[in-house]
Formats: C-alpha cells, structure tokens, sequence
C-alpha cells in the first residue's frame, strides 16, 4: 500500500467517524420545543424517543407543572396524563402527584 492510498483510507474513516458523530449528535438533541397556547401563557414540550417506551413532557411555567405522558406514540390516538410533577423552589422537594383518569391538560 503506497502513502496515497493509506492518506485516503485515513480521510475516509475521519470523515466516517465525523458523520455518525454528527448523526448521533443530532438525533440525540432532545431540546424542549416551547408553544404558545390561547390564553397566552407559555407550555414547553419534550417526546422522548418513538417507540412503546416513549413520553411526552409538558412544562407549564406558570403552574410550575411537568405534566408525563407515557407510551405517547404508540396505542390510542388519545394519551391520558399518567402524573405530573409539582415543583417548587430550586434543589427542594418535588412532589408526584396521579392524574386523575380521563384528564387533560387546562
């Protein structure tokens, strides 16, 4: 093997190795999607993964709620609420709390 042809491989595998890191990077990337709903008030959203495993996150600021819904891309067209997180101060205590069947968010 001649020095071009090791150069070439040597490219050809850096380049490689770049492309699935950017791929991963890239499907990895899970940042919060924020929307705004009709009373003006802002929501933030979250899917993690696509799959039976997979739950939405809903962030509302203004109630300092996490509203999980699990198994969202799979089974019913309708996802119910499972739980909620309420939160209070940074580094406190964070309490779970059941949604109550056929919930929905306010």
């Amino acid at each position: 093997m001649d020095v071009s042809t090791e150069m070439k491989e040597w490219v050809r595998n850096l380049l490689a190795l770049a492309g699935v890191l950017a791929l991963g990077f890239w499907l990895g990337s899970s940042k919060p999607v924020k929307a705004a709903n009709s009373s003006g008030s802002d929501v933030e959203f979250q899917l993690t993964g696509v799959n039976e495993s997979s739950s939405l996150l809903v962030y509302q600021p203004g109630t300092k709620t996490v509203y999980v819904y699990r198994g969202a891309t799979t089974g019913n067209s309708v996802v119910q609420c499972s739980f909620k997180y309420l939160l209070g101060a940074p580094g406190g205590a964070i309490q779970r709390v059941n949604c109550p069947a056929g919930s929905a968010l306010p």
